[in-house]
């Protein structure tokens, strides 16, 4: 009898980086073993990206003090540094030019004039650098592919009307999409598996999901107010499952989109602790 999961993707790791040592600490799936890796630490931030294109996140590091990106290859173990961006920058880890392999980008808040956000992308295909005004100084960046080219799109989020604007890359249209009706985090991400990312926040425990066609969003009640989201495909069928990680207990709650047919079954997981901050991705396959 053929095994249904056979051709399934590898599922996403639990991971989480701890400023106080710098250390990484991963957990893959069943009769995996995990994996701990030293790189960075103090006011570092932590921007895990797949940079050679391996297939694998490699261990990254933005350092705000001085705006280098630190970046362990998993290819062949070796390790480059470079100077973009400066402090005050968010930094962005995401594939804008379509080559298979994470970029580095910040958002760069009151640039160049006081109120405006611009964003910055060194393009791993060896095009240069992208620089974009768009968005304002108070909006959320929340890059993701939302028209299916497979690269990802700029994009932001605005609290104070609710509303996601968005520089298509695929026409360099702009578009905008109101989502609910308050304030929250930005959580776009590919829910219904169809290979584009939807528009989606999260405010307080309520996940609001905007359907592919855009005619309606679907609500989701899920875990308490206060857990971090951390929203990946852990069940490896190619869409991505809401979840949260709890600081208090560093405790993984995940809503399965279908691992073994069980959609929507809770799974639970201690891996962290207080003061860790969350960082799933494919570490290992």
């Amino acid at each position: 009898m053929e095994d249904a999961n056979a051709n399934a993707a590898p599922p996403a790791d639990l991971a989480v980086w701890r400023p106080s040592t710098g250390v990484w600490w991963v957990l893959g799936g069943p009769g995996s073993q995990q994996t701990t890796f030293q790189w960075g630490g103090g006011s570092d931030m932590p921007v895990p990206g797949d940079y050679d294109g391996d297939g694998k996140t490699d261990f990254a590091i933005f350092r705000p003090s001085q705006g280098e990106w630190w970046i362990f290859k998993s290819s062949d173990n070796t390790y480059y540094a470079f100077q973009f961006g400066m402090s005050g920058d968010t930094p962005i880890a995401a594939d804008f030019d379509g080559d298979g392999k994470s970029d580095q980008a910040v958002f760069r808040p009151d640039s160049p004039s006081a109120g405006q956000g611009s964003w910055y992308i060194l393009q791993s295909s060896g095009a240069g650098v992208i620089s974009q005004q768009f968005g304002l100084s108070t909006d959320k960046p929340a890059p993701a592919d939302f028209d299916g080219d497979g690269r990802a799109d700029i994009n932001v989020w605005r609290d104070s009307n609710y509303t996601f604007y968005t520089l298509y890359s695929t026409t360099s249209s702009v578009g905008s999409v109101v989502l609910g009706s308050s304030a929250g985090t930005p959580v776009p991400a590919d829910y219904d598996g169809d290979g584009k990312a939807n528009y989606a926040r999260l405010n307080g425990n309520q996940w609001l999901i905007l359907n592919a066609s855009y005619t309606s969003s679907s609500a989701v009640t899920f875990q308490n107010s206060g857990d971090i989201p951390v929203h990946n495909d852990y069940d490896g069928d190619g869409i991505v499952d809401i979840a949260v990680w709890r600081a208090s207990n560093g405790t993984w709650y995940i809503r399965q989109s279908s691992l073994l047919g069980q959609s929507g079954e809770l799974r639970t997981q201690q891996w962290g602790a207080s003061g860790d901050i969350p960082v799933p991705a494919f570490y290992r396959r």
